[in-house]
């Protein structure tokens, strides 16, 4: 993958843990919930969390397949996102 524009790869890992999900087989409707701990390194960076917080997700069955309807991200945490690429983008 090539790096975004004005600026190299963000170098970041989502880590997704304590996955929650309730199901409602008769409506075809799921929702979720889990915690996030973003991780970046770059060579000049040591390998660090950046940001945490949680994920609240919907999902609907369509056509017997399972599809994400929406993803609510709230962070509870941050750290050094000095050099993440949002930020670098507004410089």
């Amino acid at each position: 993958m090539a790096p975004p524009p004005g600026g190299p790869a963000p170098r970041t890992q989502h880590v997704t843990t304590n996955l929650a999900i309730e199901v409602d087989e008769q409506a075809g409707t799921a929702v979720s919930r889990s915690y996030v701990t973003a991780f970046q390194a770059l060579p000049d960076l040591p390998f660090q969390p950046i940001a945490g917080g949680r994920y609240h997700d919907r999902f609907e069955r369509r056509d017997g397949h399972w599809r994400f309807v929406e993803r609510r991200v709230r962070i509870d945490l941050v750290g050094d996102v000095s050099r993440h690429v949002r930020q670098a983008a507004t410089r």
